[in-house]
């Protein structure tokens, strides 16, 4: 036994890879040829549910691997990440609870465990970005190899999906692999580099191709928020020059809002989202405190099928599924959260892992304007937004402890 933890533990770099590569779900998309209607919800495959499953029980067994670690680095973060999710279980008791949504309760807890594994079985974030990467490059390299080589080369190609069901989510998992790639060439040298350059150069052509422009907006706000960092912690008074800087910028944004729009080919409905926002509001002004239980779906009629594809927006969906009170929850998790970055940001060395947990932490908060990875059930984002609450906590305990 101690010779399988030693080998585990030896090679958990490996395991942590593989374990994200699964729970991606990049697999469930390839495995699944006909999305059925179940519980109110498209559903992947058999196969594919199952291939999930083993991504959160290696999630949960790397934890127990690194048990000693996991008690170490117990923070307060940790307590309101355990109300949460207990309230999530009380919400579906209270609420829509079938067989659909109980499934999709263990899927949410499974999905945050691989958001533990990652903080409990690395070293630093530096570490992580590097298995992220090796991750984001399969995924990446597995949607060239799906695509027929004419649309690939098509520079007037447009919603282009990959192996995924829609082309936003080929956008998002390109902007993802972006910004990892451009954390791995600061960071590293010689081959390193050389890799993170063609990795950045596949997925910008492949995030063109989507034509995703939720996950084209992501860059200049993800190059925003690094820059704001990086000031905060060079500069005596950068948080000045940023807080002024965000004051101008929302209030030009606010005034152009509508030409902004324009500009980009958009209209100020984000595509239709703003009608499903409001149908999803009358609901959630019915049961505001409590909501309709963790993976509840709206019972409708014929003629408001499209409800079922859920409301198009992490914030309404948070209220819609667990009420004020979950929301209150979440609410105190990401102020904890800006208040642990802001603790750390001027600490010795910790500039560059402080710049890239504050830009994933506002890029995650601004998808979820108008995409559902709040308490999401597979996919990087949500885990990675659970390993970002959590690292931040234990670097400004640590700093705290000296």
């Amino acid at each position: 036994m101690n010779r399988i933890i030693s080998y585990c533990r030896s090679h958990s770099d490996l395991l942590v890879f593989i374990t994200l590569l699964i729970g991606s779900g990049v697999f469930s998309h390839l495995l699944t040829s006909d999305y059925s209607l179940d519980g109110g919800r498209k559903q992947v495959a058999l196969t594919a549910k199952l291939l999930l499953a083993v991504s959160y029980l290696m999630s949960f067994g790397l934890i127990l691997l690194y048990w000693e670690e996991f008690k170490k680095k117990f923070t307060s973060m940790s307590w309101l990440w355990v109300a949460l999710f207990l309230w999530a279980a009380i919400s579906l008791i209270f609420g829509q609870f079938n067989v659909y949504t109980l499934m999709r309760l263990v899927g949410l807890w499974g999905c945050a465990l691989m958001g533990v594994m990652m903080f409990v079985c690395t070293r630093n974030t530096h570490q992580l970005v590097m298995i992220l990467f090796s991750v984001c490059l399969t995924i990446i390299l597995i949607n060239v190899l799906y695509l027929e080589w004419a649309v690939l080369s098509d520079a007037s190609a447009r919603d282009v999906k990959g192996v995924f069901v829609q082309k936003n989510l080929l956008g998002h998992v390109s902007f993802l692999t972006l910004f990892i790639s451009a954390f791995v060439f600061m960071n590293k040298v010689g081959m390193y580099r050389l890799f993170s350059i063609v990795i950045f150069m596949c997925s910008a052509w492949l995030l063109f191709l989507s034509t995703s422009m939720t996950s084209n907006l992501l860059i200049p706000i993800a190059l925003l928020a690094v820059f704001a960092s990086r000031i905060v912690s060079q500069y005596k008074k950068g948080w000045v020059y940023v807080g002024v800087a965000g004051i101008m910028g929302a209030v030009i944004l606010f005034i152009n809002w509508s030409e902004l729009f324009a500009l980009i080919g958009k209209s100020t409905t984000f595509t239709g989202r703003t009608s499903h926002w409001a149908v999803y509001w009358n609901l959630i002004e019915q049961q505001i405190l409590m909501g309709y239980g963790y993976g509840a779906c709206p019972i409708v009629e014929k003629q408001n099928y499209w409800l079922t594809a859920g409301s198009h927006s992490g914030y309404i969906e948070l209220l819609y599924y667990i009420g004020l009170f979950g929301a209150v929850m979440v609410g105190a998790i990401i102020v904890m959260t800006l208040n642990n970055w802001w603790r750390i940001v001027k600490g010795d060395g910790l500039e560059l892992e402080a710049s890239f947990l504050f830009g994933f932490l506002v890029v995650f908060l601004a998808l979820n304007i108008v995409e559902t990875y709040m308490l999401s059930r597979s996919g990087l984002f949500w885990p990675l937004f659970v390993y970002v609450t959590l690292q931040l906590s234990w670097l400004n305990k640590k700093k705290q402890l000296g």
